[in-house]
């Protein structure tokens, strides 16, 4: 059973030591029911809650009886039987009707959750609002509650408002903040978002471990509600509500992480971190995101918990990538059928440019559908008209191919020139390539290097390498070898293999640098370590004939085969030729 915390108003007298026990134990022995009192928290202090029960037994003051009766419901005392919970909701109710409040407040507690058998809102209420009627703060909260949700009395939004304000000033954090909340989504009164950030913070203000107004004004100050965008005023609020337990403040750290947001580096284990916590607390978007990373390392079946966990949580991104893995089998026995279907009904539903998308890629594929290129290009419309640059590009792909659409190059690029103008560094890079290979778009080098400079500068390391190679030949730019060489090295320690790559090569063409198979064989090296294909051969093809490195026919034999394995046919021949 899950132990319940329960609190009390009574300020316990410090033990100053050995005399001091022994004087309490004769004073209670003498029956003094303070001294008994006092030795039964003692000792609940130390977790002997034999010898607590024990004392508070004695003392049978009002006090004393709300102690034992909680040390029987939150499971200190006895096995959690229903009679040993009927005992504890029995010493609720005497400590109550002897005028206890902290009785009175818990006993309320018991009727308004249910516990030990007690559903009983509407005594619940009762309590909770002579209470609150005798000033005592968290019960206003608890009133307030109730008229707002209607448990135990009829539902009244105006009353609710009435105490949720007077719990506030009586030092309720929450009584703010769920004031705030109906300010900031105008329920019951005016949208006023100014309103909604002032209660938040001083919901904030009054301190304590409240999650959610820390996270409320995080909010605000993220989106601009009531106050100036500030993303460094939001930060100190998502690590308070993060200490208190916020799963959602979780998962927006791991944006931060991973994004880069705020001015924080990016990193991403420390947002694998956030995300997973989030994820662990059932936040959708951790789950999302711990099981889409699991998805990309292509672990589909451990990722699919995450997916479905997110997805049936109102993940939206969650719902589309289990239609992907759906569609093609990946974690799941394959139904592209109900994939498509889902698709179909997400898409109107969220009005998600992605989902269109999706639909329109298995239109066109038949995929879970008949193949059809019009349906395809609708659906590609409407995802481009929300935004998609991939849909975009799709369509720059119809008109190039004539596929439901008139063969028309003009439009193609028209579609292309649409992507890059949204962002897209794939189009950009796409884009380039047709200018300078002039197919589909005009030959037009300045340009292809204009985009590839476009698309470097947004972060993509292979249009840092394209353009590197525009600078080496002279294409689009003018010549110039240095810049050539630095770019390339650039993209290599940004961790590009092809780089690596290129970097190598031109150790071999001194390329700015003199000619030096040392170092070449040291960067192809690098880029075979790290995947590169060719590098693997040139690797092997060194290793054999001590160009640039001491001959090795074992290590030569192991590069190669490694590019042989994976494709490459030279390194193939040369294996069949050793």
């Amino acid at each position: 059973m899950k132990k319940i915390v329960f609190l009390t108003l009574v300020v316990l007298p410090l033990l100053a030591g050995a005399q001091d026990l022994k004087q309490l134990k004769k004073l209670a022995k003498s029956g003094d029911s303070q001294a008994a009192y006092t030795l039964g928290r003692y000792h609940e202090e130390r977790e002997e809650y034999k010898k607590a029960a024990k004392y508070y037994g004695q003392a049978a003051t009002p006090q004393a009886d709300y102690e034992l009766g909680t040390l029987y419901l939150n499971g200190s005392l006895g096995k959690g039987s229903e009679a040993d919970m009927a005992k504890g909701i029995g010493l609720l109710r005497r400590s109550a009707a002897a005028g206890n409040r902290d009785g009175r407040y818990w006993l309320a507690y018991c009727y308004e959750t249910g516990l030990a058998g007690e559903g009983k809102s509407d005594s619940a209420f009762v309590l909770y609002s002579s209470l609150a009627a005798e000033g005592d703060s968290m019960a206003m909260l608890q009133t307030a509650i109730a008229y707002d949700l209607g448990r135990g009395t009829e539902p009244d939004t105006a009353r609710a408002l009435e105490f949720y304000r007077q719990a506030g000033d009586h030092g309720v954090s929450n009584g703010y903040a769920f004031l705030g909340e109906f300010y900031l989504n105008g329920e019951f009164v005016p949208q006023d978002h100014a309103k909604a950030f002032d209660l938040f913070r001083r919901a904030y203000d009054l301190g304590g471990n409240n999650s959610f107004s820390a996270a409320a004004l995080a909010g605000c100050y993220l989106q601009g509600l009531g106050t100036d965008k500030d993303t460094a005023a939001a930060i100190p609020c998502l690590y308070q509500a993060i200490d208190a337990g916020h799963a959602r403040s979780m998962g927006i750290m791991g944006d931060f992480h991973n994004f880069g947001l705020g001015g924080i580096t990016v990193d991403g284990d420390s947002a694998m971190y956030y995300y997973y916590a989030a994820s662990q607390l059932d936040d959708p978007h951790g789950d999302y995101m711990v099981g889409s990373w699991i998805y990309q390392q292509e672990d589909y079946e451990r990722a699919l918990p995450y997916i479905v966990s997110a997805a049936e949580n109102g993940d939206f991104d969650a719902m589309l990538l289990y239609c992907k893995a759906l569609a093609v089998g990946n974690g799941m026995e394959a139904n592209p059928e109900d994939a498509c279907r889902l698709a179909c009904e997400l898409a109107p539903a969220m009005q998600s440019a992605e989902a269109y998308r999706l639909v329109g890629a298995m239109r066109y594929h038949g995929l879970g559908c008949e193949q059809d290129y019009r349906q395809a290009k609708a659906y590609y419309d409407t995802a481009a008209s929300l935004g998609s640059t991939l849909a975009m590009m799709s369509l720059g792909d119809l008109y190039v191919s004539g596929y439901g659409v008139p063969r028309d190059t003009v439009e193609a690029v028209r579609c292309y020139e649409r992507a890059v103008a949204a962002g897209s560094t794939t189009a950009m890079k796409r884009l380039a390539s047709s200018h300078m290979s002039g197919q589909v778009a005009p030959h037009d080098p300045k340009r292809a290097a204009e985009l590839f400079q476009m698309a470097a500068d947004l972060g993509d390391v292979e249009a840092l390498c394209r353009l590197a190679y525009c600078y080496e030949k002279g294409e689009g730019v003018i010549l110039n070898s240095r810049k050539a060489f630095n770019l390339y090295t650039e993209a290599a320690e940004r961790g590009s293999a092809y780089g690596m790559y290129l970097v190598g090569m031109c150790y071999v063409d001194g390329v700015y640098v003199q000619e030096d198979l040392e170092q070449a064989f040291q960067w192809f090296l690098r880029a075979a370590e790290a995947g590169h294909l060719q590098s693997c051969f040139n690797v092997g093809l060194m290793y054999h004939t001590g160009e640039g490195v001491k001959k090795n026919k074992k290590e030569s034999r192991r590069w190669l085969t490694l590019a042989a394995e994976n494709g490459h046919e030279s390194a193939a021949e040369l294996l069949g030729s050793l």
